[in-house]
């Protein structure tokens, strides 16, 4: 039920449970998994809406040879399963072309049709920072190398990326063996030669950070979520990257208090509303009861419990025996909804690693305030019409190329414009909610956060491009990201804890305890200052 809170009305966070009657068995079914993606798909002609899980570790042994603590992960994989909704189908993937290496704690985002892979780590060390497609459009499967030009984010795991304003690939903060990352790059999908660009946002910028989440909401605003600072501790801040009309990105902090600070869970959005669960303390102690689950409102500018709205930190101890919160002890799992459902699949529990699959439906109402209309409560990813592909797939008779990105010129303009306004108008409301409030020192679990690291500055945005526009036939990446590739195994061969894969495990497991709390200000509700026939929906509407 619902709960009248800071003028709005707020819905708690749902209740998960697993999913009943579905199919899958033997090589269809992923089996045991985690350090996976998953990621939903726009409907095709011949399918409705999929989940695609890729990667991710299939064992865990007992013990490590080293005598180090904790557990080593085992049976790293690439390969692809499907999950059709609809039918309630598990089913494995052998799509043609060559597919990325193995690799667990990658991000992937969805283009449509299509899943973009980057980054993550394998038994070798740090995958490539290639970007692999896997298109699925017309429901041919196949592996794509995206051509990049210039320098990118680098190999990193553990890191985040997703899909903003539906043309920009956003990736954010990870490891590169060496160090704790902080810095936000972006691809432009609508300009070739495809370049990565190094971001420069304005605002509060969130520190260095790794495990966490970053989840595109479908109006432009890209939410970073708590993850794990260079010293080991756990994060409960909340961060929203937005783009102005001027082409210049902001973090801007977001209000309310979280339940916990948490490292390796899970987040995605249904409308307004962010959906995370479980997670990790420091040490790799799992977060139980109610921190379990949790919602961050942002129509509303509060954070979620199964109760209510969270007032404080500290986490209530129960007698009362819940079943969901017991499911979502865990980590290293992941997320995507479609529609109004969330769902999850596998991940770690302790030294056991699960095969189950969990659904929980988001609240039938949203907050009064929410200014996301209720008809674009369907994943982000279903706004996009599968005969208009996002990835337009480029052929050459003697070479095989990766695919391009394609789209309608004027709906993109139109569509960034409304995306730009809509973020600007946000980024406004939450600084007057933070200047309005007042400082107010909530328990924490976590210690501080460390300061960020410099960024270099971005360029404006780009025009969009032509239908019919060839790509390089070489799918190959740029020389200078070839050479990363091959030096990566052997010259960053000695940083053995960082790059492998048995001991990036054992990281958590060797963090320790700390006593310093860290302060959070209590903020004001954030209200959405545009009505329901906004400008993005006005645009949609001509689409």
């Amino acid at each position: 039920m619902g709960t009248a809170g800071k003028g709005a009305w707020v819905v708690p966070a749902p209740a998960y449970k697993e999913v009943e009657g579905w199919e899958g068995s033997g090589d269809d079914s992923p089996g045991y998994r985690c350090g996976h993606s998953l990621t939903v798909i726009a409907p095709t002609k011949g399918h409705g809406p999929r989940l695609i899980l890729f990667g991710g570790a299939t064992a865990i042994e007992a013990g490590a040879t080293s005598g180090l603590p904790g557990i080593r992960l085992a049976g790293v994989t690439n390969t692809v399963h499907s999950y059709d909704v609809d039918k309630r189908r598990w089913t494995r993937l052998h799509p043609a072309g060559d597919p990325p290496s193995p690799r667990a704690a990658h991000s992937a985002a969805a283009v449509g049709t299509m899943v973009v892979f980057q980054g993550g780590i394998g038994p070798a060390g740090h995958s490539t920072d290639d970007l692999y497609v896997l298109d699925l459009t017309n429901d041919k499967f196949k592996w794509h190398r995206v051509v990049v030009q210039g320098a990118g984010p680098g190999p990193r795991y553990g890191h985040c990326m997703d899909l903003v304003a539906q043309r920009y690939l956003v990736s954010v903060s990870g490891n590169d063996g060496k160090r704790v990352l902080s810095d936000a790059w972006a691809l432009d999908t609508a300009q070739k030669p495809y370049k990565w660009q190094k971001l420069n946002p304005d605002g509060d910028r969130p520190s260095a950070r790794m495990y966490g989440t970053a989840s595109a909401r479908s109006d432009g605003m890209l939410l970073l979520c708590g993850g794990r600072d260079a010293s080991g501790t756990p994060l409960s801040d909340a961060y929203g990257l937005l783009m102005h009309t001027n082409g210049q990105w902001e973090w801007t902090l977001a209000p309310g208090i979280s339940p916990s600070p948490r490292y390796q869970h899970a987040a995605v959005f249904v409308g307004a509303r962010l959906h995370v669960t479980g997670g990790v303390l420091r040490g790799g102690r799992a977060i139980e009861g109610e921190g379990a689950i949790a919602v961050l409102d942002t129509a509303a500018g509060v954070w979620l419990d199964k109760n209510g709205i969270v007032t404080s930190r500290t986490l209530k101890s129960s007698n009362e025996h819940d079943a969901s919160s017991d499911l979502l002890r865990r980590c290293r799992h992941a997320a995507a909804s479609v529609g109004s459902q969330i769902y999850i699949y596998g991940g770690l529990r302790g030294d056991i690693l699960l095969d189950d699959f969990l659904i929980a439906e988001n609240a039938p109402f949203q907050s009064e305030t929410d200014r996301v209309p209720r008809s674009e409560n369907q994943n982000r990813n279903h706004n996009f019409n599968s005969d208009s592909r996002p990835f337009e797939q480029y052929t050459n008779n003697s070479h095989e190329t990766a695919p391009g990105f394609s789209t309608d010129k004027k709906s993109i303009d139109m569509l960034t414009e409304a995306s730009a306004a809509e973020a600007e108008a946000v980024s406004a409301v939450w600084r007057a909610a933070k200047e309005a409030s007042h400082a107010s020192s909530e328990d924490s679990l976590s210690d501080g956060i460390g300061s960020e690291s410099p960024l270099s500055e971005t360029s404006p945005m780009a025009d969009d491009l032509d239908d019919g526009g060839s790509m390089e036939p070489d799918v190959k990446l740029h020389s200078r990201a070839v050479v990363v590739a091959k030096e990566a195994v052997g010259d960053l061969g000695c940083l053995v804890r960082q790059l492998s894969l048995d001991q990036f495990e054992n990281e958590s497991r060797r963090m320790h305890p700390a006593n310093n709390d860290q302060s959070y200000s209590s903020k004001k509700a954030l209200n959405r200052q545009r009505s329901p026939q906004g400008l993005h929906k006005k645009v949609r509407s001509h689409l």
